[in-house]
């Protein structure tokens, strides 16, 4: 049986994604399954790639490059979050993922794909830059916001809208962040060259410098 969502509903939903208006979803994109989650998630789908490497690499690969396409990626760098509310914090997990299908799509060191980490790299960087600029609501350099941990448990619904004049306290947040950073910087050293036969990049020595 098929429920028809109410008309409130279906604006408040038009409403949430009201940003996005530059999205143009004619892609195929993995979703976990045709029943019960049959809509995008892009930090799901950072998991769901992992063993994906295994079975497809290359597809792996095309995904994580997608979602950070101009057609998906917000121009602040934001990543969406799921399609019922792209606007919505979700852990930073797609370059931990972009790492980990990098280095399990090859064999041997010399056959990894760096046109592939260069790539998602660079979108990254915008990533990062769009949750260094949120501003917590004390200024203390704080993240928070969405799904940021085991939402499947939480107390309450941390994704709606707070009473006026509240505000919401999260550990996690921060913690993300300081993950995403070493995943950056793992990355633009393997970029930096300078081992394994591949030339020194200064460019990427000085980025690296900045996690």
């Amino acid at each position: 049986k098929h429920f028809m969502p109410k008309f409130d509903e279906k604006r408040q939903a038009i409403l949430k994604n009201k940003e996005w208006r530059h999205m143009a979803c004619q892609d195929i994109l993995s979703v976990p399954d045709k029943w019960e989650y049959p809509w995008v998630a892009a930090w799901d789908l950072a998991f769901h790639l992992i063993p994906f490497a295994h079975i497809d690499p290359d597809f792996a690969k095309s995904q994580l490059k997608l979602i950070m396409r101009e057609w998906y990626m917000h121009a602040n760098g934001q990543i969406m979050a799921y399609e019922m509310n792209l606007d919505d914090v979700n852990p930073p997990v797609i370059a931990w993922s972009a790492w980990r299908v990098y280095k399990m799509s090859a064999v041997s060191v010399k056959e990894r794909d760096r046109d592939f980490l260069t790539s998602v790299f660079l979108k990254l960087l915008l990533n990062f830059s769009w949750w260094i600029n949120r501003k917590d609501p004390t200024n203390k350099n704080l993240f928070s916001g969405g799904f940021m941990g085991l939402d499947n448990i939480g107390v309450f619904d941390r994704t709606e809208e707070l009473p006026e004049g509240m505000t919401m306290k999260q550990s996690d947040g921060t913690s993300w962040i300081a993950f995403f950073a070493v995943v950056m910087l793992q990355i633009s050293l393997e970029l930096s060259g300078g081992q394994d036969g591949y030339p020194v990049n200064d460019a990427f020595q000085d980025i690296s410098s900045k996690f």
